[in-house]
């Protein structure tokens, strides 16, 4: 293994609404990094991975037989080889992007070309892609990112002959592939990684004037524009070989610096308007590099790439916390003399998966997954009090004390855990931590009270549910439907986001699910006679989807191979009815009006931080969230 580190070759109250400010950062790490075990059968190395959910991960790479596409799957036990689709000559992919368990995009390089692959949940597919730039004599994709299943952008570079190289993209638009328009500010650049969080934002980083300085470039849904980067004092040359954008103001590139003697790592923020420079440590005194990013919120990103002295390489793991990064160390592949990462995906059940390679003798796949320390719960109650449980679950304020047009409802925290909403029956909004304010219904006339709220995936934007089924939007969360103009059996009471974002739930008190977006229907307490109405939802990572009634009965969808049933308060006493339940890994916590909280399963489950059961509260608790 080579030690130089080079890529793949409010309701209106006396208070504002959205005023809250942030008042800590929440304290979340990847931590406790171990190796996964992938097939012996295929010795190569993984470029590329995207994680939907606890249970179907995707990793590409390169076998050296051939040398010829390496695509591997998690299915929450197991990673196994997939049968990619056939592609003459030598090939590699070097980068994958998945939105659901049935749709990915793969992109790489082959003899003739750049290559672009698709998994439709049953098999890989070729996809026809643009014509090599004119002049060029080759071209390859080496990144891709699909928000949705109707955009995904690709990005990459051309060779013109003479060692002179261009960045190039092109964008699907659910049907066909086109090529963009791409400036080329240095001359001889080229793109290493890009990150979308919808249609009409991408970021896309690289290298450019030769080599010498890191290139970024953004697009707004018709152009790239070509941004000014930074280079660290003392650095000769610098690359972006990675980019992760959580919004159209957060993106976080991280790449190495050349100083003269060894390479070092780079990392670079940006706020939406310039690009900074963010100290990144290094590990030991030789060359280091971080090979690619993944942030899911501003303050929780978690970033791999290599550490090398002499002939020697190890894999390095770094995270990021909102306002430092630090070194998270990797285990050691068994029997392997050097490991590297190349790629790392993080998926909302506070688990990041890494790829790369070990050599053992021979080039094998590595993969490594830690979970993310946050350990924690919250309550809200009906004044907008809340109160926080466990280290992940940090207080980020309150509208307990202060006068309210309506009660509180309901919350919603943001995907990191560093930030929440509480929702008013009138549908005010407040905001806390990192939660930004986007509107509120507080000054509307409702048809029917707010009974609940969700958070976009990326955290930019929520939805609010009335109890007719109405629907609100705000940020960038999209409208899918809702029952609005239909007659209910009984009033909505809950509603909750599938895993990416691309739709939603709604639940009746008698437990009938309204689905919409990519949220599929997998059963419900719609025609059973239940001893105590339904009072939430929970949506796991994994799938399906959990109905919580007010005595603690707890309702698993599918009912065959769904998310599993941990136990229930159905048959205990209550000393008040169960208002909600919160979904966390390994198992989910019920919560009272009092506060009182259950943990199931009982033994071996998420751990009991306390509760406010023995507390005389001003109002009872009206929500739980993990």
């Amino acid at each position: 293994m080579s030690s130089v580190i080079l890529l793949g070759a409010l309701g209106a109250a006396p208070v504002t609404a959205g005023a809250a400010t942030p008042t800590s950062a929440a304290t979340v790490s990847a931590s406790n990094w171990t190796v996964q075990t992938t097939p012996t059968v295929s010795q190569g190395t993984l470029f590329g991975d995207s994680c939907v959910s606890a249970s179907f991960c995707v990793a590409v790479g390169q076998s050296t037989g051939g040398p010829s596409p390496l695509i591997e799957q998690w299915n929450g036990s197991a990673w196994t080889v997939m049968t990619g689709a056939t592609v003459p000559g030598s090939a590699g992919l070097f980068s994958v992007s998945c939105t659901s368990a049935t749709n990915c995009v793969a992109v790489g390089a082959a003899t003739n070309g750049g290559i672009i692959e698709q998994w439709d949940g049953t098999a890989w597919t070729l996809m026809g892609t643009p014509a090599v730039p004119a002049g060029s004599t080759s071209s390859y994709f080496t990144a891709v990112s699909c928000p949705s299943t109707t955009f995904c952008k690709a990005v990459g570079q051309a060779y013109f002959g003479s060692s002179v190289y261009t960045p190039i993209g092109i964008t699907f638009n659910g049907a066909t592939w086109s090529a963009d328009t791409v400036p080329d500010p240095t001359g001889g650049g080229y793109f290493n990684g890009v990150s979308c969080t919808s249609s009409s934002m991408c970021m896309a980083v690289g290298v450019g004037n030769d080599g010498d300085l890191s290139l970024a470039e953004q697009w707004n849904g018709s152009a790239w524009t070509a941004l000014v980067t930074q280079t660290p004092a003392g650095q000769t040359s610098v690359s972006f070989l990675g980019v992760s954008c959580v919004g159209s103001s957060f993106c976080m590139a991280t790449g190495q610096g050349y100083n003269g003697t060894v390479y070092q790592t780079l990392s670079e923020r940006w706020n939406g308007s310039a690009w900074s420079i963010l100290p990144s440590p290094n590990v030991g005194t030789a060359s280091n590099g971080l090979q690619a990013i993944n942030c899911f919120s501003t303050t929780s990103c978690s970033a791999v790439g290599v550490s090398s002295a002499s002939s020697d390489a190890a894999a390095e793991t770094q995270t990021w916390n909102g306002v430092a990064w630090a070194v998270a160390t990797p285990p050691a592949q068994p029997g392997a003399t050097q490991t590297e990462l190349y790629s790392v995906s993080c998926v909302t059940n506070w688990q990041c998966v890494a790829t790369g390679v070990a050599d053992t003798g021979v080039p094998n796949p590595f993969v490594i997954t830690a979970p993310i320390s946050r350990s924690g719960y919250r309550f809200v109650a009906s004044d907008g009090g809340v109160f926080n449980y466990g280290n992940g679950a940090p207080f980020l304020g309150s509208m307990g004390g202060t006068p309210l047009n309506q009660p509180i409802v309901g919350m919603a925290v943001m995907p990191a855990g560093d930030g929440y909403y509480l929702v008013a029956s009138d549908g005010g909004v407040f905001n806390f931590g990192s939660a930004q304010f986007y509107g509120s219904t507080g000054g509307m006339h409702l048809n029917a009270p707010i009974v609940g709220m969700a958070v976009t995936a990326d955290g930019g934007g929520y939805w609010l549910v009335a109890s007719d089924g109405g629907i609100f939007t705000y940020g960038d969360a999209q409208f899918y439907g809702s029952t609005g103009s239909l007659h209910l059996n009984k009033p909505v009471v809950g509603m909750a986001a599938t895993p990416n974002g691309l739709g939603y739930f709604l639940v009746a008190s008698d437990g009938g699910i309204f689905n919409y977006g990519n949220a599929t229907f997998s059963g419900s307490t719609g025609s059973i006679r239940l001893n105590q109405p339904i009072v939430g939802m929970s949506v796991p990572v994994g799938g399906g989807y959990y109905l919580v009634a007010s005595d603690g009965g707890i309702f698993s969808f599918p009912t065959t191979g769904g998310p599993p049933f941990h136990g229930s308060t159905g048959s205990l006493k209550l000393n008040k009815p169960i208002v909600g339940m919160t979904t966390v890994a390994g198992g989910y916590y019920l919560s009272g009006s009092d506060g009182g909280v259950f943990t199931f399963p009982t033994t071996g489950g998420p751990p009991f931080l306390g509760s406010t059961g023995s507390i005389v509260l001003n109002k009872p608790i009206v929500g739980i969230s993990g």
